[in-house]
């Protein structure tokens, strides 16, 4: 069992806040495809057994005509072996959605749509550089309905300087009155090197306050919980049966191979990933001869990576699992360091499991990182 993550890099333009690897560009759009497709050939002996998720991330991927799209999904099923219930991702921006283009994603195996909605407020939406409006995103939505897709995810970014909380409130209302069965909340942040951290660097855009998005994480988890939405990892929530297969699959250890440029790929055992850069890309495909980086991971890292993913999601560690593949020294060392932590409160310790509560969820990966060894 395994996953295909494919990474389209075009973006009709570049949002400020993003630090993924994209271009806005059509340039090498014909090269790109080609070279992936030659790509899924040579990386076919690489996936054991059979293909349970296919993922196209990006970028955009909704930009590609259907041409495109069509000669990426026929190089997937030719060259691996797809499970006929396959969970197979598109993401989406609004403005790419129309209904002729959802009925021919359908018609080519996609059964679940990540619509970029953002947030339903306008000003919003120009803070974060986005092209569409919330009245586009409300109408990619009833779209992706009607057409029949029954499995719809919708992300929202909180946090934004001066943001509503009522508002944040109402998004998540509507989301799920519209009909969309998966939601990703995610704090905005502001990563090094983006247009965001330029512009509040120039005093162009306020930055943001960490105190306020604690506040509004909480209880933005509490709103979408009362809305039927679980939370099930820490910017993740489903209806139920609805998570995300494939990125809980991320969070699971389970191997996964990764196609077009930045893309990684994990095998249980060493971790690789293709260069950032679409002509290098093309070019090493072109020779056979792929441009990418690996590493091997030690067994501290494996130990640290198990750490990593299982403490993101709310079941946290199951003590069984861990027993089994790093033994129950392993288990008590891990439990004591959390006892002997300077934020035990953070924690929650049972029989079967080891998690973290709510309110230490947003800090994970600083609490994660001081149990690492």
């Amino acid at each position: 069992m395994s996953h295909l993550y494919i990474h389209i890099p075009f973006c009709h333009s570049k949002c400020p806040y993003c630090d993924f690897f994209s271009v806005a560009s059509k340039k090498w759009r014909a090269e790109f495809v080609q070279a992936l497709c030659r790509e899924a050939e040579l990386c076919k002996d690489e996936i054991e057994g059979t293909v349970e998720t296919i993922y196209f991330g990006g970028g955009t991927p909704s930009l590609l005509t259907e041409q495109e799209f069509s000669e990426i999904i026929t190089a997937a099923n030719r060259f691996f072996k797809i499970n006929d219930r396959a969970e197979v991702t598109i993401e989406a921006n609004p403005d790419d959605v129309t209904p002729e283009k959802l009925l021919f994603w359908k018609s080519h195996g996609v059964n679940r749509i990540s619509i970029g909605t953002q947030s339903f407020n306008d000003n919003e939406l120009q803070y974060l550089g986005r092209r569409h409006n919330a009245a586009r995103s409300r109408q990619a939505l009833k779209d992706a309905v009607e057409a029949g897709f029954d499995n719809i995810s919708a992300d929202l970014i909180h946090g934004l300087p001066g943001a509503s909380m009522e508002e944040l409130f109402r998004s998540i209302e509507e989301l799920r009155l519209s009909g969309v069965k998966h939601l990703s909340m995610y704090s905005l942040t502001v990563e090094k090197g983006t247009i965001l951290e330029n512009r509040i660097n120039k005093g162009v855009l306020r930055n943001i306050d960490e105190d306020e998005q604690a506040e509004t994480y909480l209880r933005a988890v509490e709103k979408a919980e009362s809305c039927g939405f679980i939370q099930y990892e820490i910017s993740n929530f489903c209806l139920p049966g609805f998570e995300s297969k494939h990125n809980s699959a991320y969070w699971k250890g389970a191997p996964y191979l990764g196609l077009g440029p930045s893309a990684h790929s994990f095998d249980g055992k060493t971790r690789s990933w293709n260069v950032s850069d679409i002509q290098q890309y093309i070019a090493g495909i072109n020779d056979q001869k792929p441009v990418f980086e690996s590493e091997t991971l030690s067994a501290t890292d494996i130990y640290n990576e198990f750490l990593l993913t299982r403490l993101r999601m709310v079941s946290g560690i199951q003590l069984d699992e861990m027993r089994h593949l790093f033994g129950e020294k392993a288990v008590n060392e891990l439990l004591q360091s959390v006892q002997k932590s300077q934020t035990p409160q953070y924690f929650r310790i049972t029989e079967k499991s080891l998690t973290i509560t709510r309110s230490g969820l947003l800090f994970a990966d600083r609490f994660i990182a001081d149990l690492m060894k």
